[in-house]
C-alpha cells in the first residue's frame, strides 16, 4: 500500500511540474536571429518582390513581378517558401502578361492580389496598355475577379471581407461589396488619360473606424500629394499641403498614421511630424508593428555609402539592426506578429525575404 501511495504522489508531482513548465520566451526584437531566403524563378533573370502580407507566421505571401511579365507570387507555410503557379504559362488560371503590385487579405482563405495585365498597342505610342487586374484566393484556388475598365491597380485594402478598396493609376478606384467589384470616384477633377499618369493612388490603409488614401499627381511640378479620408462612404480630401516623396501609408493598431518617405512621418493632431532621430537618416519605404513600443521602419540609408537599413523603435529610442545593414539591399515591406518578422528586400535583379525569430 505504501509503495502504491508513493507512486501516486510521485505521479501527481510529475504532472504538476510538467504543467508548470514555462513556454519559451520570444527574443527581444533587437536580438532576433535572422535568416534569408532568395525568391528566384527559373525562367526569369529579374525578380522584383516588394509587398508582403500574412495571416500568421505560418501563412505568409510575397508578391511582385518578373522580366517575363509574369506575376510572381510566393507562399511561406512556416517551413519553406513555395512558388505559386498562377500564370497560365505555368499551368495556373491567370492569362496574359501580368504584374502584381500589392497583396492583402483577411485570413488564410481570403487573400487579394492586384496589379495589371499588359496589352500591346498596335497603334503606338504608347507601346502598351495597362489594364486593371484583380485576383482572389478563396481557399480552393486563385480566381480572376471581373472589374470595370481601368488602369493598373497599385493597392488593395479593406475593412472587412465585403468592404474592399482597390486604387490605381489615372484615377482608377474600385470597391468590392461582397458581391462584385464596382467603379468608384475620387473627389477631384480627373483629366483624360495622360501619358505618365495623373492622380495615382499610392496607398490605402485603415482600421474598422478610419480609412485613409494617399494620392499623388505626378504631372505637376513639384509633384502634389493628397491625403484622403473615407467619411460616410465617400473619399474626402483632408490634406494637400505636404510634400515628402511618400509612397505608402500605414495606420497602426494604436491609431497613429505613418507615412514613409524621404524621412518617416507621422500625423499628430492634423500636423505631419518627423520621427527622430533614427528614421531621419533613412529613405523609408515600409513601416509596421504590433505596439507603440515595437515597430519597424525599412528602407535605405540616405548617408553614404547608402546601405539598406532597418530600424526598430522600442518606445523610447531607435536602433538600427546591424545584421541587416547591406550595401546592395533596398528594404521594402515588413510584417510582424510581435514574435517573428518578415522583411522584403530587392538587391540588383533579385529579391529575398529576411526572417527574424
Amino acid at each position: 500500500m505504501k509503495i502504491r501511495m508513493l507512486f501516486v504522489v510521485m505521479s501527481i508531482a510529475t504532472v504538476a511540474l510538467t504543467g508548470c513548465k514555462k513556454n519559451p520566451v520570444a527574443p527581444e526584437p533587437r536580438n532576433l536571429s535572422w535568416s534569408v531566403d532568395t525568391l528566384a524563378h527559373p525562367d526569369n533573370w529579374q525578380v522584383s518582390i516588394s509587398d508582403i502580407w500574412a495571416s500568421s507566421a505560418k501563412d505568409v505571401y510575397a508578391a511582385g513581378s518578373a522580366n517575363t511579365t509574369r506575376g510572381i507570387l510566393w507562399h511561406y507555410d512556416g517551413n519553406r517558401w513555395r512558388d505559386i503557379k498562377i500564370s497560365i504559362t505555368e499551368g495556373g488560371p491567370i492569362t496574359g502578361a501580368i504584374n502584381f503590385r500589392d497583396i492583402y487579405g483577411f485570413g488564410p482563405n481570403d487573400v487579394w492580389v492586384v496589379g495589371d495585365r499588359l496589352e500591346r498597342n498596335p497603334n503606338a505610342p504608347p507601346n502598351y496598355f495597362f489594364h486593371s487586374l484583380i485576383v482572389h484566393y478563396d481557399g480552393s484556388g486563385w480566381h480572376e475577379i471581373p472589374s470595370p475598365p481601368g488602369n493598373e491597380i497599385n493597392v488593395v485594402w479593406g475593412r472587412s471581407p465585403d468592404d474592399v478598396w482597390f486604387g490605381g493609376v489615372n484615377g482608377t478606384l474600385f470597391h468590392y461589396d461582397g458581391v462584385s467589384v464596382k467603379k468608384d470616384s475620387l473627389p477631384l477633377d480627373i483629366p483624360p488619360d495622360i501619358s505618365g499618369g495623373v492622380y495615382n493612388t499610392l496607398s490605402i490603409t485603415g482600421n474598422e473606424s478610419e480609412s485613409y488614401m494617399l494620392l499623388a499627381d505626378f504631372n505637376s511640378k513639384p509633384n502634389r500629394y493628397f491625403l484622403l479620408e473615407l467619411l460616410n462612404d465617400k473619399w474626402v480630401v483632408r490634406d494637400s499641403t505636404f510634400y515628402f516623396n511618400s509612397t505608402n501609408l500605414w495606420l497602426s493598431p494604436w491609431g497613429t498614421l505613418y507615412a514613409p518617405g524621404n524621412w518617416t512621418y507621422y500625423r499628430n493632431n492634423g500636423i505631419w511630424d518627423v520621427l527622430l532621430p533614427g528614421s531621419s537618416t533613412l529613405w523609408s519605404k515600409g513601416v509596421f508593428g504590433t505596439r507603440p513600443d515595437n515597430y519597424f521602419v525599412t528602407g535605405r540609408s540616405n548617408v553614404a555609402p547608402y546601405p539598406g537599413a532597418v530600424y526598430h523603435f522600442n518606445g523610447s529610442d531607435w536602433s538600427s539592426l546591424p545584421e541587416l545593414q547591406k550595401l546592395d539591399n533596398d528594404y521594402y515591406d515588413v510584417w510582424t506578429d510581435g514574435s517573428e518578422v518578415f522583411i522584403v528586400a530587392v538587391s540588383g535583379n533579385g529579391s529575398m525575404v529576411y526572417h527574424g525569430k
